[in-house]
């Protein structure tokens, strides 16, 4: 797949802590941490669906594992560990998905795999997408080694980062053996300015008014809004603008202002 052919919420997916929006005090905290030397055995992303739990997991795998530092992390020319994790292959950096494997065994597994050191980054590293979903025995068997991960010879260690948006539903036992970060909604003015800049590398026409129904659509996620504006531009007739009233054919969206005139009259 080119990167032209790609969704907009791909293409425009933040590949380094720079590049996330939203997310300031987030990002200084595990930066911060990153640069002591002072990371936690695991880390828990939470908050609503798009904005940026994944993505804020596989940039944490980048800057332990980046050849140049993380001050000097990949954005261009990627190193080869950082091209790998960002292309979802790197040998050290596994992503299971916790909605397909939830059963105490996919979690042993996991963790005998855990137990030989990386093959050529410096830390293993597993981020399990949706984690609220392992079964209870499952959360069960990851507490000793949540707790004491294995140290691997080359001086580097097992971490773990969890992504969810049911925090809840994780007991807790595991998530006070993590460091927990909350992801908040992204702000309107940050996220109209961002899909403002997409849109106009994407050559599109649109108005401000459009872009604001989308952010008031997106309701705080970024891969929402980025997907509505796929979605606006891919219905884009040549030469000619969206505005809010084809935006709001195009959104099914009913004007609430409109129906309470109506009730009015």
């Amino acid at each position: 797949m080119t990167i032209n052919s790609k969704v907009l919420a791909l293409k425009y997916r933040p590949q380094v802590f720079e590049d996330l929006i939203g997310q300031n005090v987030v990002v200084e905290t595990i930066s911060n941490g990153i640069k002591t030397q002072k990371t936690g055995n695991a880390y828990l992303f939470t908050g609503i669906r798009g904005v940026g739990k994944t993505t804020t997991a596989r940039i944490v795998a980048k800057a332990l594992n980046c050849l140049n530092g993380i001050e000097n992390l990949c954005k261009e020319n990627k190193c080869e560990h950082c091209e790998s994790i960002t292309n979802s292959n790197h040998i050290d950096v596994l992503e299971m998905d916790a909605a397909s494997k939830t059963g105490v065994d996919d979690v042993r597994d996991l963790i005998e795999f855990s137990r030989y050191g990386p093959t050529s980054a410096k830390y293993k590293i597993f981020i399990i997408d949706e984690v609220h979903m392992l079964s209870k025995q499952a959360f069960n068997a990851l507490l000793k080694t949540l707790e004491e991960p294995p140290i691997y010879n080359n001086g580097g260690s097992l971490k773990f980062l969890f992504c969810t948006t049911e925090i809840k539903k994780i007991p807790i036992t595991v998530v006070s053996r993590c460091q927990r970060f909350d992801l908040s909604r992204v702000k309107s003015t940050e996220l109209f300015e961002f899909i403002k800049k997409v849109k106009d590398k994407e050559n599109g026409k649109v108005t401000d008014d459009a872009l604001k129904l989308i952010v008031k659509l997106s309701e705080g996620s970024v891969r929402d809004a980025l997907s509505l504006l796929d979605r606006i531009l891919v219905s884009q007739e040549k030469d000619k603008e969206i505005n809010l009233n084809i935006a709001q054919k195009i959104f099914n969206y009913l004007n609430k202002s409109t129906l309470i005139e109506l009730f009015r009259y």
